[in-house]
């Protein structure tokens, strides 16, 4: 403490005396100060500073949390469910005698199903894991939805093909 402070002026983080005419008690606080910084899109899941939503109205969009709420649980479960129904329905649809419409993953189907599933499971996987970290900004939460969307088709055409398709194995 140098000469000129007091014990009751709090210390700034310029070094300079502020508030000092006003500020009755002594400050304890040290560092900077946390409100200052967002909070960091990979920070701290598991700790107990966690955040749902932002601190102050108008914060909840573009910005990170940690906590997720139900909606956006059910949202991610519901692609990741029907990413898992699509890879079975594609080795079902395959085993049956048709053939794979990407070429992406038939050149994985042609290295091995177990190979085919990981990728498929880890790239959507990887993929919403990112999108969920920035759930809060406009873009991958229309990304998410739009996933969705794709998924429910590819899903129906799937049912569809179980339903109505000939297949030359019988």
């Amino acid at each position: 403490m140098s000469a000129t402070e007091s014990p009751s002026t709090p210390p700034s983080s310029s070094g300079e005396l502020e508030r000092q005419e006003t500020w009755s008690a002594t400050d304890r606080r040290t560092g900077d100060d946390r409100r200052e910084r967002r909070t960091r899109p990979w920070g701290n899941p598991f700790g107990l500073k966690r955040r749902e939503t932002g601190r102050r109205s108008g914060e909840d969009k573009n910005s990170f949390v940690d906590r997720y709420r139900a909606r956006d649980t059910a949202l991610l479960v519901s692609i990741l469910v029907l990413n898992l129904l699509d890879a079975f329905l594609t080795l079902v649809h395959i085993g049956r005698g048709g053939s794979e419409s990407n070429p992406l993953m038939e050149r994985l189907l042609q290295v091995g199903n177990e190979t085919f599933l990981f990728h498929k499971a880890a790239v959507v996987g990887s993929l919403l894991l990112v999108l969920v970290v920035h759930k809060n900004f406009t873009i991958a939460r229309r990304a998410m939805w739009l996933i969705l969307a794709v998924y429910s088709l590819l899903f129906a055409y799937h049912v569809a093909l179980q339903i109505w398709a000939t297949y030359p194995n019988g």
